[in-house]
């Protein structure tokens, strides 16, 4: 179903607004929004609101770059944020899309503002994994993905929402606890003792699988004691993902057949008798190659674990098992929220 929100225009009619018609995102009065006529420039007409990574990407990816491109193409800039700036009144007002310009953390920190609002997302990714990218089959460039919203069809997607001694926390792409969590701390610490940090894409990957290498020989276990949807889980693992999408961090398919629309989440565990496979698959994708990551996957809407002190990370954010919440539960609890967002897939990602 192509884009609700599309709204052509007539030129012929006085009383048609045109993108140049707009100011701060607000029709005159004396205008109004013409459905089912031709536009006269074959383009479609959107309010947007744009939230951006200004510290991500290249000159492809600027914000006069990204402005332009959505100028270029007819839609009428309604509010415009950077990543770490006040998105009260974007939120308030949306407009008719959110356009959100950065990687998974960017994407992850918007996405999550917007749910249950029906205000559909379109995300031009521009970070370093580009995991919910990649999971909904979004690739191009900023000008081939904006050039095709016009006919691009809305897709339902789910988030989760996990519970623990961390408080409570909405999330995008997964929750892990265990050894990818810690891998995940150890590397905010380093980052946030250095200045110095990779310059690309491909040295800032190489170094958080390298970390992760280097931690899973000895890692020690976990030992589980909880259940999917009910049925009892338990044993030693050292590591355990509730994943929305396939992959997590360095591009990390841990659950490769997730499907953010489905309604359920995938539970991928590591168990310890598997450590020389995982070890292995860690190599294989530092060379760049591909590999089956050596998970148990279990499909289900919820989960509940006894918590026995280890770190855990929920979505890019990692969090240490010594700082617990002062009135924290020994419990972790993680479920899911069905089709609570909508992402605007252009047509060549659905071919992809």
């Amino acid at each position: 179903m192509a884009l609700a929100a599309v709204i052509p225009r007539q030129a012929s009619d006085p009383r048609c607004a045109r993108p140049a018609d707009v100011v701060q995102g607000q029709l005159p009065p004396r205008l109004r929004r013409c459905r089912g006529l031709p536009s006269l420039d074959h383009r479609d007409f959107m309010r947007v609101s744009l939230i951006h990574n200004p510290s991500a990407g290249d000159d492809e990816f600027s914000r006069e770059h990204l402005v332009w491109l959505l100028q270029e193409h007819g839609h009428v800039l309604a509010h415009e944020a950077a990543k770490n700036e006040d998105w009260s009144h974007l939120i308030e007002d949306p407009g008719d899309l959110v356009v959100i310009a950065g990687g998974d953390g960017t994407v992850g920190a918007a996405a999550l503002k917007l749910i249950h609002r029906h205000v559909p997302i379109a995300i031009l990714p521009m970070g370093t994994a580009n995991n919910i990218a990649r999971a909904l089959r979004i690739h191009g460039g900023p000008a081939e993905l904006i050039a095709g919203w016009p006919t691009a069809r809305r897709r339902p997607m789910d988030v989760g929402v996990a519970s623990g001694p961390w408080g409570k926390s909405w999330f995008i792409e997964g929750v892990g606890l265990g050894l990818f969590a810690t891998a995940m701390a150890v590397l905010d610490e380093r980052d946030s003792r250095t200045r110095s940090k990779p310059g690309t894409r491909e040295s800032k990957l190489e170094r958080d699988v390298h970390t992760l290498k280097g931690l899973a020989s000895e890692y020690p276990p976990l030992l589980l004691d909880g259940t999917i949807d009910g049925r009892p889980l338990s044993g030693k693992v050292l590591l355990v993902a509730a994943m929305n999408i396939a992959a997590v961090g360095p591009n990390m398919d841990l659950a490769p057949n997730a499907d953010p629309g489905d309604g359920q989440l995938d539970f991928a565990l590591v168990r310890e008798e598997r450590r020389a496979d995982f070890i292995d698959y860690v190599t294989t994708r530092l060379r760049g190659g591909e590999a089956t990551p050596p998970t148990d996957v279990h499909r289900g809407r919820s989960l509940r674990l006894a918590w026995s002190g280890y770190d855990a990370h929920i979505d890019d954010r990692a969090w240490r098992g010594e700082n617990p919440m002062p009135d924290a539960h020994a419990a972790i609890e993680i479920d899911v929220a069905a089709h609570a967002l909508e992402v605007l897939l252009p047509p060549a990602t659905e071919n992809a």
